[in-house]
């Protein structure tokens, strides 16, 4: 890691957790990523117990709140990896008590010769969040992690049984739930009074109980094939970091696929399973691999796809696969020049439109207002709060507004909800584009290219790239019915093809004359207003009309230039 070095001077543009230039995003600010909620600062603090000092008066991005997408990724993984810890904790605390999810506390010696004493703790109340307030818990509560309110078991002092356990079957059929802190025990007399005395407590319903089992265990089953089909294929999973791919082992980038194959065949022959999902939250995200030269480690056997290898461990070399349950891996087929969707064979014009194209073949969850579908439940109820809450909410600010023009206008002038950030000045932008206008003429970057992968066309415009990928290399897009010609959306056909048949539908309610376009009434309307926008710099005259103008610029003062 490129941190701190004997030459490093204080500046103001550094990152707080390893003192490199380049800064992302402010460590105090909200942020959601993949529909997750991401405070930084809390971050650290929850996970390291640390605390980051920083101007409380600052304004977000200054010059002591600044943090870089590196260390922000190493963040997510360590709190990913903390809550994995305590889930598993907790699921093998439930092989002594599974009825009741209690914290106990295990002795690390245990012999046949001294009786064991276990002790209850006792459990605190779970916070609980209502569906409109999902977005704003300090960590999206997973439906499968609701903790039944029982309560708490007699446990006798006795020796444990000697027994023979079988850890997947107890991860695969234990109900995965949040370890609850536990608060100072109390003396002996204290306990026994409470011991007397039980707590009343509430009882869930069973059918919910029910439910929330059945889609643990379908998330459990869908990992555990992923894992399997991973430790036994020729898969390379890898991770998309801008258009470059991410080994999801060392980290490395690398823009040419080929040399990423290269990299994982050299360098991780061998590999830990927990390492390659250790970015999907609780395992409910899809892994990217690629399926080229898809062969079985144990055979050899070429495979066309990831069902047909799974079918095959499962067939001839005993694999735990559960064939009827989902396995979670996003197939990919990544070529140097060519971007093709593994499952549906559509071409794309760039890696990061391939993947955003493949998660859509595996949307779950539909919302029930506008038919937008999205990956996870957390996205979904993300989506809903912000679209369908009957409020015109600042998703950065989370600021409420009477109607979307005070929110359109709020964004307009409230620069701290911009969603572009330069990295390195930390400056903040309404668009992508001008963002990048913002590289070019402060920081003298290279303006970006676009070059066609079919035909070597080079584009800087991103925009015209894609329509020219669209319109010239694939089968999408609006044709006209009356010449043939193409367009990218069927707005512009239409428009298009009102110039064949002549059809007016735009009436002016003033003269009544009739129009083709409604972009052409609007233009005639100035005709009978009385404010002229054209004005005559030179004599006076108004006109309603640029090329009225012009023509009155032509015939009385034709010694003047006129610039459009």
């Amino acid at each position: 890691m490129d941190g701190k070095t004997t030459e490093w001077r204080p500046g103001p543009t550094v990152c707080r957790c390893c003192l490199s230039e380049g800064c992302y995003k402010d460590i105090s600010t909200e942020y959601f990523w993949m529909g997750k909620r991401e405070v930084y600062a809390e971050m650290l603090l929850e996970t390291f117990d640390l605390t980051i000092s920083y101007a409380q008066s600052g304004t977000p991005n200054s010059h002591s709140r600044l943090i870089c997408e590196p260390c922000i990724s190493r963040l997510r993984d360590a709190a990913d990896f903390k809550r994995q810890v305590k889930e598993c904790e907790q699921t093998f605390l439930q092989c002594f008590n599974p009825i009741s999810s209690v914290d106990i506390e295990i002795p690390m010696d245990i012999t046949d010769k001294e009786p064991v004493k276990v002790e209850k703790v006792k459990q605190e109340k779970e916070n609980s969040y209502d569906d409109d307030d999902y977005g704003d818990a300090p960590e999206f509560l997973d439906d499968d992690d609701d903790l039944d309110d029982q309560p708490l078991m007699n446990l006798a002092t006795k020796v444990p049984k000697k027994e023979t356990v079988d850890v997947m079957d107890l991860l695969d059929n234990a109900k995965a739930v949040k370890r609850k802190s536990s608060k100072a025990k109390t003396s002996p007399a204290k306990r026994k009074a409470k011991e007397a005395k039980p707590a009343a407590s509430k009882a869930k319903p069973e059918k919910k109980k029910k439910e929330s089992n059945g889609v643990n265990q379908v998330n459990q089953k869908a990992k555990k094939n992923a894992e399997e089909v991973l430790k036994y294929s020729t898969l390379y999973p890898f991770r998309l970091r801008g258009n470059t791919l991410c080994c999801v082992y060392c980290r490395d980038d690398f823009l040419l696929p080929s040399d990423y194959r290269q990299h994982m065949d050299e360098n991780h022959k061998t590999f830990t399973i927990s390492t390659a999902f250790a970015h999907c939250a609780k395992g409910k995200e899809y892994l990217k691999v690629d399926c080229t030269n898809l062969k079985c480690r144990i055979c050899g056997l070429p495979c066309n796809d990831i069902p047909e290898i799974a079918r095959h461990l499962y067939e001839f070399h005993g694999c735990d696969i559960d064939l009827d349950a989902e396995i979670r891996l996003q197939p990919y087929r990544v070529d140097n020049d060519q971007f093709v969707c593994f499952l549906c064979d559509k071409k794309l014009p760039t890696m990061t439109k391939l993947c955003r194209h493949t998660t859509s073949h595996y949307l779950k969850y539909t919302c029930d207002v506008c038919g937008r579908s999205y990956l996870t439940v957390e996205a979904l109820k993300y989506h809903i709060r912000c679209s369908h809450s009957g409020k015109f909410t600042c998703r950065k600010c989370w600021s409420e507004f009477a109607t979307s023009e005070e929110r359109k206008e709020h964004l307009q002038v409230s620069k701290s909800c911009w969603g572009f950030c330069c990295v390195v000045c930390g400056e903040k932008f309404k668009s992508w584009e001008l963002k990048q206008k913002h590289y070019v003429q402060v920081h003298g970057r290279p303006g970006l290219t676009y070059a066609c992968t079919d035909c070597d066309i080079i584009f800087n415009s991103r925009r015209l790239f894609y329509s020219h990928f669209r319109l010239n290399h694939t089968d999408e897009g609006y044709m006209c019915p009356c010449c043939g010609l193409k367009f990218v959306s069927k707005k512009q056909m239409d428009d298009h093809r009102l110039g064949h048949t002549g059809e007016k539908h735009y009436e002016c309610g003033v003269c009544h004359k009739l129009f083709t376009r409604s972009k052409s009434l609007k233009q005639h309307l100035w005709i009978h207003s009385e404010t002229k926008r054209f004005p005559c710099l030179l004599c006076d005259k108004q006109f309603a009309q640029k090329v009225s103008l012009q023509g009155h610029m032509r015939s009385h003062h034709p010694e003047v230039v006129f610039e459009d």
